[in-house]
């Protein structure tokens, strides 16, 4: 299956091309929903009251159901883990590990793949999903980037942490054709560990238009230190992409909190920050 290019950087594979809705399929009398944000909850317990003439039985998985296991408790069975669901999801998708080693108030990972692990083995595919791939040994990362060496363009596509980058992680990226790599600010505190990984990457001979960097936004921070972090990013010569966190728990998109308030955060300046950033337009709509 051919993905389509993104738009915006004509980069293929892309992150663009994830669907960001439940993947639903079926199985002879069985149907499946893969749920992957809290706030589609909501819509899957709506498919599942629907009804489908050929569907006996609903089975549901995936993140949103390990955030909130309650919500779906009655209307559906909860699936087991399913390796081969990501690539229902994205056939060019793959996890080589699971979960993380850290435990970030803001991240449900913990909570979703439990503790860390190196897979034994996983599906041959260019756009890795890996929540900490940096966090694996070096024996298994060798393994990991000599599949990868073979196509055209690999992404790095839940991000590297930039705290673990080391040099020789640099000198093995810089092997892959094309890839797109992606690290995470997500504090000011992390800036120094953040410009020392761009250098061991820049040494390495990753190009500028190949790094880019999520920038975690509205969790412990107002619109002006969200937007200073981006920009430091951006100063660099890397894109930013600024990540809106969402309360583990939520069942609504883009949700204004009572914190998220009292640091200054409105939805017009949260869609200031987007529209900016993600297609460098100032905001044409009001509110």
């Amino acid at each position: 299956m051919t993905m389509p290019k993104c738009y915006r950087c004509r980069c293929q594979p892309c992150e663009c091309s994830w669907p960001k809705a439940i993947t639903e399929w079926s199985e002879g009398s069985m149907g499946f929903l893969s749920i992957p944000f809290t706030w589609l909850l909501p819509a899957a317990k709506r498919r599942i009251l629907q009804g489908d003439l050929f569907v006996k039985r609903w089975v549901v998985g995936g993140p949103a159901v390990k955030l909130m296991p309650d919500y779906l408790v009655g209307l559906a069975d909860y699936g087991p883990d399913d390796p081969t669901v990501l690539q229902r999801v994205h056939p060019r998708a793959t996890r080589t590990t699971s979960g993380c080693p850290r435990g970030c108030a803001f991240c449900g990972v913990r909570t979703i793949c439990g503790q860390f692990r190196e897979l034994r083995d996983w599906p041959d595919a260019p756009i890795l999903c890996d929540d900490n791939l940096l966090a694996a040994g070096r024996d298994h990362i060798e393994r990991v980037f000599s599949r990868l060496i073979k196509w055209p363009s690999c992404d790095f596509n839940q991000g590297i942490d930039c705290r673990l980058l080391t040099t020789w992680h640099a000198q093995q990226l810089a092997t892959l054709s094309r890839p797109v790599i992606r690290m995470a600010l997500d504090h000011d505190r992390d800036r120094e560990a953040w410009a020392d990984a761009w250098d061991r990457l820049r040494a390495a001979g990753i190009a500028k238009a190949r790094i880019r960097s999520y920038v975690l936004a509205g969790f412990d921070d107002g619109p002006a230190e969200a937007r200073d972090r981006c920009e430091y990013v951006e100063s660099f010569g890397a894109k930013a992409l600024p990540m809106w966190f969402h309360p583990l728990d939520t069942l609504m998109l883009n949700p204004l909190t009572e914190q998220q308030k009292t640091l200054g955060w409105t939805h017009r300046k949260r869609r200031e920050l987007m529209c900016w950033y993600y297609q460098h337009r100032t905001l044409e709509v009001r509110g």
